[in-house]
This record gives C-alpha cells, structure tokens and sequence, in this order.
C-alpha cells in the first residue's frame, strides 16, 4: 500500500479506532521504510499492533520497532515450520530473542508476544515447541514446562518483563472451496475489527485474505460510508441474531470458537 493510501486510511481511521494492526497475511518487516508507515499513525494518535513472521529480522529492524507508535508486537513462530527455506530454527529464533533483550535493555513501552498458535490433539508439533522453549528458557532463564503447557493449554505465560508466550490452536483459513460448517453462529467480524487489504478492499475480518467479502474500497468512498453500507448491516444484524449471512463465514471453522 502506497504512503499515500495509507496516509489518507489513517486519517481516517482516528475517527472510528485507537488501534491498528499491520498485518492480514503480509509482513511489516518487508518494509525498507516501515519507520514512515509508522510516523503516520503516531501522527494520527494511531497504537499499532504489528504481527511478523520474522523472516527479515535483523539488528537494523530493532530501532524501528522501538518506535513509540508501537502497542504490541507479536513474532508467529510456528510460521517456521510452514515456510520453505529452512533455515535452522536456531538461526530463525536468534535474531528475535537478541530482539527480546534489547526491547527489554531499553525498557519497552509495548508487548512482545512469542505466538505458538499449533497445540493440537495429536500434539504435532511437540518437538518443535520443546526446542523453542528449551532455548528461550537458556536465554531468559525461564521454565516453561512442555508436558504442562499441553495439559493446562494457557493462553499466554510470562518469559520476562512485558515478553509473553502466546499459545492457541491451529486453524484453517476459510475458503468458498471448504466444506460448510455451519449457517448458524456468531462472529466479532464488524464488531471488534475489521481489515483493508493492500488494494484498498474493505473485508470483515483478518482471515478474509482474498477479499471475499468486499464491502467496498476506500479509493472510492470513505470508511464511514463503506461501514454504513447495507452489506455490513446485514452481516452485523446476522451475527447478533445467529445467522451468517456470508458464505465465507458459514465455511469458516475459526469462527466456531466465537459461539455463543
């Protein structure tokens, strides 16, 4: 997304969030100037959460990503076992946690999350988590207990100051090619969130990847207008009601976890 758009979306956005996440599948840390994307929602009295896989993280990352617009960072390791190229995951954790102790250094203002989002029934990944929490207990001096983060499944456990573990179960993106779940439910879609895709595409929510469900584009109205719309009514009145409206969200099995 050009400066510009994204200059034009933020002035925007002041009106109707404090908060923006830079994320829906693409990576921040891309970005040669993320420093100026982030200047303009400091600008706009903006708190960014920011969510990477960390693949281009270096030492030269770390001062921009103590910018103060910053809310919350959250590094998606177990994007690790997803991606090609395969680096060793020792090499992969180094530069995040040489991170970690730097936010930490430097007393931080935000949140770091370390996001294993793969517990699972068949505990799939076990010997993946049982690396990752044996080197950041080495390095923080932790005691993060594998057998005990699959018996008792936490939501978020404490490494060191304002430095999480995050944990969840994996999901499955929705796609009109899934097989239906269900016609009934509820979602936060519209209500706590919502996304704008590079192009300009307004979508309910972060998983809408594709844009499915285009509600809009900002190069052609504003948000005000696009959130006004019948389209979002009709899908907000559904949800309050226990319909989904969308096909997208009747194939879509995270938002089982929403459920009423």
């Amino acid at each position: 997304m050009s400066l510009e758009t994204f200059e034009d979306i933020n002035k925007q956005l002041k009106d109707i969030t404090k908060q923006l996440a830079y994320h829906v599948v693409g990576d921040p840390l891309v970005l040669s100037n993320l420093q100026k994307y982030l200047d303009i929602s400091l600008e706009n009295s903006l708190e960014v959460n920011l969510t990477t896989a960390a693949y281009n993280m270096s030492k030269k990352s770390f001062e921009t990503l103590m910018h103060k617009a910053i809310r919350q960072i959250n590094f998606s390791l177990n994007s690790y076992n997803a991606n090609s190229h395969k680096i060793s995951l020792q090499k992969y954790l180094e530069p995040i946690l040489d991170f970690c102790e730097y936010a930490i250094e430097n007393k931080q203002h935000f949140f770091v999350n370390l996001r294993i989002w793969n517990l699972d029934e068949s505990q799939s990944a076990k010997q993946f988590n049982k690396e990752v929490f044996e080197t950041v207990n080495k390095r923080f001096n932790s005691n993060i207990d594998l057998d005990e983060v699959y018996n008792s499944k936490p939501k978020n456990i404490k490494i060191a100051r304002m430095i999480f573990f995050n944990f969840d179960e994996y999901f499955s993106w929705p796609s009109l090619t899934n097989e239906t779940v269900s016609k009934t439910g509820f979602c936060y879609g519209l209500d706590s969130h919502f996304g704008i895709l590079s192009g300009g595409k307004v979508v309910p929510c972060c998983l809408d990847k594709d844009g499915v469900v285009d509600l809009g584009d900002i190069k052609k109205q504003t948000l005000k207008e696009i959130l006004a719309s019948k389209k979002v009514l009709d899908i907000q009145k559904g949800f309050k009601n226990n319909i989904l409206v969308e096909e997208l969200c009747q194939k879509c099995q995270y938002r089982t976890r929403f459920d009423k």
